[in-house]
């Protein structure tokens, strides 16, 4: 080969070089070109998609929902006063019976409630007698008592205040005469204790009772307690008893006329001899007045107890007497006509006393239905509002709901309230369950979502709302939390305040995925983000 075609081959393989690398650049060039157009819908791909739905003006019609069970309008509850023994049922739930036909038979046997309601009457005249003969009263009392004889309210009051009026004047006499004995004596005490102190030989003042005492003390002892004796005798005090409350005083007493006493001690002598008779005649007055007083409540509270207890004799003997009155036949008998809807009792059972054995429907009445609500729920209702059944194909087109009442609910009178409905349907009878539905007033709201678009979490409700961001390669779409307050909702909708408008965009539904505010998301439906 000669040099020209050498030369010839080299520049060809330098050209297919170049071709070569010229290719692998454009294709690099393609491939970045395709990357960077295709990025946007790459990288969706991995983003949560999401649907939205625009915010608007518009219409929320809330519903109030509850359930409860068909029951007869004002039925007839069937009920005997006493407890008896069923021997056997007569009829069936549902069958149709007429006024005196037999509901129940009876066991022939007596009431619990006359069994009970004649131990009582026993029971009450025990404790009469008991009471009566406990030694308390007279022999007088207890023969009028037993009569029947008892005194008025004002008559005990009269009997009570009397003695008790007595007593306190005894009581302020005693602690006056009292209060005298102790002022002189301390008197007289002070005055001896000073002569003696001046003059030994002419005053003897005695020890304390128990350590003996001089001949001069007992001296004047004993001309005190002749005097006491003289004055029992204008008294009606008992000598004796004086003598001996004399002898126990501690006195102390100034010797005979020869002593050398000065004036104001015989004189303090004197008033103290006065003073200990006055003492004397208050005590012994005040101990026999408070054993008349204590005598005299005593006789009062006895009247009183066996006044209750003639009164729980009458009342024990009043019950057994109407018990026995009452007390039916063989059987219970319907006292109405009507359909018997329930039955409570069965052959062998005990009935109890005013509590309903059997409900019978009186022929024209109607079904309703109850259940509760808000107060403020309540307050958006009136009677004649018609409501609809929840699961409607399970009615015939007959069936017809109205309001009839609204009460307060006994369980909390407060804040609920009873809705009570009529029921006309050919396929609705005592006993069944009736879910129901009514619709509150209609209102317009400035601000209204879908229900998806309302989510909650332990901070409240919010809204993710769609936030748009432009970029080389497109629109970005972000979400963001706005915190939002339900005004009100119903099977679709819910009106809601908060810092959003009008034709802003929320959130309804997501992959799946949890989303939080500053997310980026791909719609779902661009169509709706674009109007």
């Amino acid at each position: 080969m000669n040099i020209e075609d050498k030369e010839l081959e080299q520049f060809r393989k330098s050209q297919r070089r170049k071709d070569i690398i010229k290719n692998i650049i454009i294709v690099f060039l393609l491939i970045l070109l395709a990357l960077t157009l295709f990025s946007r819908t790459i990288m969706n791909l991995t983003l949560p998609e999401v649907a939205t739905h625009v915010v608007a003006e518009g219409e929320v019609s809330p519903k109030i929902r509850g359930q409860g069970t068909a029951e007869v309008d004002n039925p007839y509850s069937v009920t005997i006063a006493q407890s008896r023994t069923i021997k056997s049922v007569a009829v069936k739930e549902g069958q149709v019976v007429k006024r005196g036909d037999v509901i129940y038979h009876l066991e022939d046997t007596e009431s619990e409630e006359l069994k009970t309601a004649k131990q009582e009457l026993e029971d009450a005249k025990a404790s009469f007698t008991r009471r009566i003969f406990d030694g308390t009263l007279s022999d007088s009392d207890i023969t009028r008592l037993r009569a029947g004889n008892y005194r008025s309210e004002d008559e005990l009051q009269s009997a009570v205040g009397s003695i008790n009026r007595q007593y306190e004047s005894a009581l302020r006499e005693k602690n006056l005469a009292t209060a005298e004995y102790d002022r002189i004596n301390a008197e007289y005490q002070a005055e001896a204790e000073k002569e003696s102190n001046s003059n030994s030989n002419d005053y003897y003042i005695p020890e304390e009772p128990g350590n003996g005492g001089g001949a001069e003390a007992s001296s004047r002892t004993g001309s005190v307690a002749q005097a006491s004796v003289d004055k029992d005798k204008d008294t009606g005090i008992a000598s004796a008893d004086s003598k001996k409350e004399v002898d126990e005083e501690d006195l102390v007493f100034v010797a005979s006329s020869g002593s050398t006493s000065s004036k104001k001690i015989k004189k303090l002598a004197k008033k103290l001899e006065k003073a200990t008779l006055r003492k004397l005649e208050a005590d012994l007055k005040y101990e026999e007045i408070s054993a008349e007083r204590e005598k005299i409540l005593n006789i009062v509270s006895a009247e009183l107890d066996l006044k209750g207890f003639q009164e729980a004799i009458n009342k024990a003997q009043a019950k057994v007497d109407k018990l026995q009155k009452e007390e039916i036949g063989a059987s219970i008998k319907s006292p109405v006509d009507g359909t018997v809807t329930s039955l409570n009792v069965g052959a062998g059972e005990i009935t109890s006393a005013d509590s309903p054995v059997a409900i019978i429907r009186i022929n024209g009445k109607k079904l309703t239905v109850s259940f509760s609500v808000t107060k403020e729920q309540a307050q958006k209702l009136k009677a004649g509002d018609e409501a609809s059944p929840q699961n409607s194909w399970e009615y015939d087109d007959s069936f017809k709901a109205v309001l009839r009442q609204i009460t307060a609910d006994s369980s909390d009178p407060q804040n609920s309230r009873l809705l009570k409905f009529e029921i006309e349907s050919d396929t609705v009878t005592a006993g069944d369950i009736v879910k129901l539905q009514i619709a509150e007033t209609s209102k317009d709201y400035e601000l209204v979502v879908p229900n998806s678009a309302i989510r909650n979490d332990a901070n409240g409700n919010f809204v993710l709302l769609l936030r748009t961001k432009q970029s080389p390669l497109g629109n970005r779409y972000y979400v963001s939390r706005e915190n939002v307050k339900v005004l009100a909702r119903d099977d679709t909708n819910s009106a809601i305040s908060g810092a959003l408008g009008a034709y802003d965009y929320v959130v309804t539904t997501s992959d799946n995925r949890m989303l939080t505010s500053g997310d980026q998301v791909r719609l779902s439906n661009e169509v709706d983000q674009d109007e």
